[in-house]
């Protein structure tokens, strides 16, 4: 070959390991040993491959000619060897550069998996951070206001980690024991009988369950915390104690727990903040996600709603952001949550206008409380102020 098609052939070569390279992490991230190594094999023989064509490119020069080269005289060069009386041309080709791989567990995470475009991040390491406690099995807990996307987060980092998803809400319930452990039924054959909860199943699941554990600061009777203290700890076992022989539950190794709380004034039974050991539990940290700038939520919205309009995605940002701002000044007890803003989005998307999808969305939680209608008439005025 000549020179010319050597060089096509090594640049080629060199595209195909780094493509490989990226492959290779990308196995290795979601935990594919048999791939990680087939990549590695095909990368060390390519390797081998360049290493001899380029030896072979070095040396192409010598065919130019019919010299003898037993008899001839050479120069040896940093780039080849070259017979005396050649003109030798520099070389102006640019050096391809080896990419600089970062091999931490964030990095390899930020090399394979992409920002999803569902969900929006103030700081995107906040996301990467999250995918490497999933990696590492450390609990998550999510804090932040009602609406701001803390349950519709633990779905996406579930379906991106490929692991069965189980979600267990604890607004709902005023018995959390009979939620987590099971119950106890009766028939006329079998006569009293203890059913095992979904949970259990959920902990058990051989493939890793992903379990959200939502709105655990709703839980007003104690069970809750008490019950889940020995399966989020070292202990990581659930006691069945109503069952007929006492069972208990070890977990599969690569259950993941992400917990998700609303703490604030307008909630009910969850003005407290969580105790102390029950915090512990969350290795991973516990995220305080708020709702997003203006700039993003919009993003979002126009994402999630793809029909509406720029304008209309900006006034419904710009009217959340007044909202919230007189809800930090202590001006209302409720803010407008990113669910209500795209709740207003799909109003008007279907022939509402703006006024009349932001009354119709955002007055009904601000009512007429004993004659008092300070916050309803402070909404209607920001209302109003969007003009038509």
């Amino acid at each position: 070959m000549s020179r010319a098609e050597l060089s096509g052939k090594i640049e080629l070569m060199q595209e195909s390991i780094t493509w490989m390279g990226k492959a290779r992490m990308k196995a290795e991230a979601r935990g594919d040993k048999e791939a990680y190594e087939l990549y590695s094999e095909k990368i060390s023989a390519m390797r081998k491959e360049l290493d001899l064509l380029k030896k072979e490119r070095s040396m192409s020069e010598y065919d130019k000619d019919e010299t003898s080269y037993e008899s001839a005289t050479y120069t040896e060069r940093d780039d080849g060897l070259y017979l005396d009386g050649d003109v030798v041309e520099e070389d102006t080709t640019e050096k391809e550069i080896e990419p600089i791989i970062d091999d931490s567990v964030i990095g390899k995470l930020k090399a394979s998996v992409e920002i999803p475009e569902e969900f929006k991040f103030k700081d995107n390491m906040t996301f990467y951070t999250m995918l490497r406690n999933i990696f590492r099995n450390k609990y998550i807990l999510i804090t932040g206001p009602s609406g701001c996307g803390k349950s519709s987060l633990g779905k996406i980092l579930a379906d991106i980690t490929n692991k069965p998803f189980h979600q267990f809400n604890f607004g709902d319930s005023m018995n959390p024991a009979a939620k987590l452990l099971g119950d106890t039924k009766y028939n006329q054959e079998d006569g009293t009988w203890f059913k095992p909860s979904r949970f259990v199943s959920a902990l058990q699941d051989k493939a890793g369950s992903f379990i959200m554990l939502d709105e655990v600061t709703r839980d007003r009777t104690g069970d809750l915390s008490n019950i889940l203290m020995p399966v989020l700890d070292g202990q990581r076992y659930l006691a069945l104690d109503e069952s007929d022989d006492a069972d208990i539950v070890q977990l599969n190794t690569n259950v993941f727990f992400f917990a998700t709380a609303n703490i604030g004034r307008e909630y009910l039974g969850a003005a407290h903040d969580l105790d102390r050991a029950w915090k512990d539990r969350f290795t991973g940290g516990i995220y305080e996600l708020d709702y997003l700038p203006q700039n993003k939520e919009q993003e979002l919205i126009e994402i999630r709603v793809p029909h509406v309009s720029e304008d209309d995605a900006r006034r419904i940002t710009e009217f959340a952001k007044k909202i919230r701002d007189l809800y930090k000044a202590e001006e209302l007890n409720v803010a407008v949550s990113t669910r209500m803003c795209i709740a207003v989005a799909e109003l008007v998307v279907d022939g509402m206008t703006l006024l009349e999808a932001l009354k119709h969305t955002v007055l009904p939680f601000y009512p007429i409380t004993a004659g008092d209608d300070t916050d309803r008439v402070k909404v209607i005025q920001a209302i109003q102020s969007m003009g038509d």
